[in-house]
């Protein structure tokens, strides 16, 4: 698999995994219940039917970042090796990474952001980039043994 394909494969399937989540009646429903909880003092976000074109360039560099890096972290490393094993530790591992370095200023810098939010979105980032990784590595070994 080439490094382009891999990297594709890791942008569309980070955008699946990601968007299904977001839009998931649980992950909507804890999102709500946190807003309420801590007294609704804080906005979680623009609604969609105002984006325009810098929040949608925001997400696609967003995404192209962290496909790179799950692509050169996580399933270079695991397709090396033929080691599924290692492209879901490492995915998990990039996935933690990222997202606490976003959660963290976030719960500084917004007043009543609420706490729970760190580990969650962390063990959220954890597990899609470890769900990009697991896949697209699973299918490169399963071509690759074709």
């Amino acid at each position: 698999m080439s490094k382009t394909t891999r990297f594709l494969a890791a942008f569309v399937v980070y955008l699946v995994v990601d968007l299904a989540w977001n839009m998931s009646p649980p992950a909507v429903a804890m999102y709500a219940n946190l807003h309420e909880a801590s007294g609704n003092d804080w906005s979680f976000g623009k609604p969609m039917d105002t984006w325009g074109g810098i929040e949608i360039a925001g997400l696609v560099v967003f995404f192209a970042l962290i496909a790179l890096a799950n692509s050169r972290l996580a399933i270079g490393p695991a397709i090396r090796e033929a080691s599924l094993q290692r492209a879901l530790k490492n995915g998990f591992l990039l996935g933690c990474a990222a997202y606490a370095t976003y959660i963290v200023p976030v719960f500084i810098s917004i007043r009543n952001w609420p706490a729970a939010l760190i580990p969650i979105d962390i063990l959220i980032g954890g597990l899609l980039s470890l769900a990009t990784s697991g896949i697209v590595t699973w299918w490169a070994l399963r071509r690759r043994a074709a």
